[in-house]
């Protein structure tokens, strides 16, 4: 990303009264930009900041109106009040990029049809097994041999640590399956801690031999913190298009079948990246390597934020088609979209959501290219406006 344009955590922190001085003085400079002023005033619109909706209304008074309000209200901020909050600000920057990163891949892994349309977050054991979650709920986990190996309490899994100096011969496996609409959290063995988004599949060992690579499996989205270990232990996340594989790390890779693009974002440390066509890639922090279906795969410099949002309970996204969006708004409510209005297809939109329902967004994109849509159950069906 370029050092003069403005993202969006840019203005989540200005509109949370989270900058420092010099932070609001960058950013008041980046908005003298045209191109800038323009990428705020749709993000003010298109997340309810300014109302639009009433004939009267003159959106463009409202803005600047908003805009001094906030910039004067930022300005009067005390230092003191910077240097006194200033570790808490770090920490709460650090939980969020903890919380964020994202790995996203589809396999097929035979699981059942039941498995696929559950709204529950089902477990299955290396017996075969199947544990439907229940979220509200404390259980124990347990092997073949009736020994426990993790705890499940309300959408986490604690797996007992250990540094495995024993060796183990035969390794049992678990999977986990997270519907749409929910999010899991599950801390392996050796600490490294996974944060499945909607929609993933995760299979892992209960314990990791401590002579042997670290080696996952996933399907989906999920964001991994990985222990430090050794070089032999290295961690290693095979999916369908990629192998990657680190020391220790935050990373985040989407991979869904359904996207048109698949894309590895480092936050942290180093990671390196095994395509299957096009050979190995190595990222540095805020690097993102990007394969599409029709282009050769790329290494581009971006906003890391813009990728982890998820792990927050936030959908966000920058100068992004709608048909991408819709991928994204059915694995966040739980909906399936059949969109029949082609002009609204290649529309791009800039904005997040976090606390509002599926009926406001679309009503949100409905100010921008106007349609017709039916919400019957968990199916929304989006048509032109004169059909």
């Amino acid at each position: 990303m370029k050092n003069n344009q403005l993202s969006n955590s840019e203005i989540s922190k200005f509109l949370k009264d989270a900058m420092t001085p010099s932070e609001l003085e960058a950013f008041k400079n980046k908005l003298t930009v045209a191109d800038n002023l323009e990428a705020l005033k749709k993000y003010f619109v298109l997340n309810h900041l300014i109302e639009v909706e009433a004939q009267s209304f003159d959106s463009d008074v409202a803005f600047e109106k908003f805009l001094a309000r906030k910039i004067d209200y930022n300005s009067s901020l005390e230092n003191s009040f910077f240097s006194r909050n200033r570790t808490y600000l770090y920490v709460a920057a650090s939980f969020c990029l903890l919380f964020a990163l994202s790995i996203l891949i589809y396999f097929n892994y035979g699981y059942s049809s039941e498995l696929e349309v559950s709204n529950q977050i089902v477990l299955k054991l290396d017996s075969g097994e199947e544990k439907a979650l229940d979220e509200s709920k404390s259980n124990k986990i347990y092997n073949t041999e009736g020994k426990v190996v993790a705890v499940q309490k309300g959408n986490s899994i604690l797996y007992n640590y250990s540094d495995n100096k024993e060796e183990i011969t035969k390794p049992e496996f678990n999977e986990i399956y997270v519907p749409y609409g929910k999010r899991m959290e599950v801390v392996l063995s050796d600490g490294t801690r996974a944060y499945l988004n909607s929609g993933s599949f995760f299979k892992y060992p209960t314990y990791f031999n401590s002579n042997e690579e670290r080696v996952v499996e996933l399907k989906g989205e999920a964001y991994f913190d990985v222990a430090k270990k050794d070089k032999k232990n290295r961690f290693v996340v095979h999916t369908k298009n990629f192998q990657t594989t680190v020391l220790g790390t935050e990373f985040n890779i989407s991979s869904y079948t359904t996207d048109t693009a698949n894309d590895i974002v480092l936050i942290e440390g180093s990671v390196k990246v095994n395509f299957n066509t096009q050979g190995e890639f190595i990222l540095k922090p805020g690097e993102q390597f990007k394969y599409s279906k029709d282009k050769i795969a790329k290494v581009n410099i971006v906003d890391v934020q813009n990728y982890i949002a998820w792990l927050d309970g936030v959908l966000l996204f920058e100068n992004e088609k709608f048909n991408s969006i819709s991928k994204k708004l059915e694995r966040f409510y739980n909906v399936s979209i059949e969109n029949n209005c082609d002009s609204l297809v290649d529309e791009k939109f800039t904005g997040q959501f976090d606390l509002e329902t599926i009926e406001e967004v679309l009503k949100t994109f409905n100010n921008t290219v106007p349609f017709n849509f039916k919400i019957e159950n968990r199916k929304i069906t989006i048509n032109p406006l004169n059909s």
